[in-house]
């Protein structure tokens, strides 16, 4: 264990310094900051200044490592947007992320595995028919048009939940039924495949022969191997809602949330925002992979990480 948690902070280390090293590259040398920041009128003269006193004059190199130094303290600068330091402004929006990644995904497991497991045990059936074609309706319908519909059925039509707002548990319905639709139907593919694959297998076949019931064969054995994926798949979903994939939730619904807060720093083309929102997005991510990697060993004790 204490193996994986070097490598892991290693590796940890390297990933996030190639975001923040991309961020930096793609902000300072492909554009130019100054000429984003400053209105397009602006004479050149006040353009020059403006670059010598924020030291965007200086070599790039040195840029670089003075810009590296300071963001691993957290020092990102002052939001050009907000003029206060730009760290805790992109720290805000993760209770809100959280919130509604934590509950969609919630929704999607408690949903999916249960319909899987129950569809890989039966193939053929009508259940397992019903689920996967539920399935495909659920990794195919795209966001931008699932979100609209449920706003209009839900909220415009029926009056039943409020079009968008975030406070009360009514604005968390429509977001969180929106985004667990493509993790639901992914994994109730994953599990029904994983169960399929695994009650085939020459051990279940062993431990049937031997007198074990069905369903201590399923639950102790069959399961701890079928979940692993299922795992996989969650982890991944999860990775996408705080890397930004909510966004169109969050314009949708008026979720105050990270994918959100990228957006409009892009959008205002506000670099130091820009660069500790995507610093917050790795930190997080490589914190979500890390649990990924300890979870599959509580399940499957017999996983090793070389």
């Amino acid at each position: 264990m204490l193996r994986l948690l070097l490598k892991r902070a290693v590796h940890s280390f390297f990933l996030i310094t190639a975001v923040v090293s991309v961020v930096f590259l793609t902000t300072f040398v492909i554009g130019d900051p100054v000429r984003a920041l400053l209105p397009a009128e602006t004479p050149e003269e006040i353009v020059e200044k403006y670059r010598e006193e924020r030291g965007f004059n200086r070599p790039v190199l040195v840029q670089y490592i003075d810009y590296m130094s300071h963001a691993f303290v957290g020092d990102f600068g002052d939001s050009w947007w907000q003029r206060t330091p730009a760290l805790p402004i992109a720290l805000r929006p993760l209770p809100a992320t959280f919130q509604l990644g934590i509950l969609a995904m919630t929704l999607a497991t408690s949903l999916g595995i249960p319909i899987g497991v129950y569809a890989g045990m039966k193939p053929g059936s009508w259940a397992d028919r019903l689920a996967t074609v539920t399935s495909l309706l659920g990794v195919s319908m795209p966001l931008i048009w699932l979100c609209p519909m449920l706003a209009f059925i839900f909220a415009v039509t029926l009056g039943l939940l409020p079009t968008a707002g975030y406070g009360s548990w009514q604005h968390m319905v429509l977001p969180t039924i929106a985004l667990a639709a493509l993790p639901l139907g992914r994994i109730v593919q994953i599990t029904r495949a994983s169960i399929i694959d695994e009650l085939v297998k020459q051990y279940v076949t062993t431990a049937r022969a031997k007198g074990l019931p069905y369903r201590r064969v399923l639950v102790q054995h069959v399961l701890r191997n079928a979940l692993l994926p299922v795992i996989t798949v969650s982890g991944w979903e999860f990775v996408l809602v705080v890397s930004g994939y909510t966004i169109i939730v969050e314009a949708v619904f008026g979720w105050p949330g990270v994918g959100w807060m990228l957006f409009s720093a892009i959008r205002i083309r506000d670099v130091p925002l820009l660069a500790a929102t995507a610093f917050v997005i790795a930190v997080v991510v490589v914190a979500i992979n890390f649990a990924i990697d300890i979870l599959y060993i509580i399940v499957n004790p017999l996983i090793r990480y070389e």
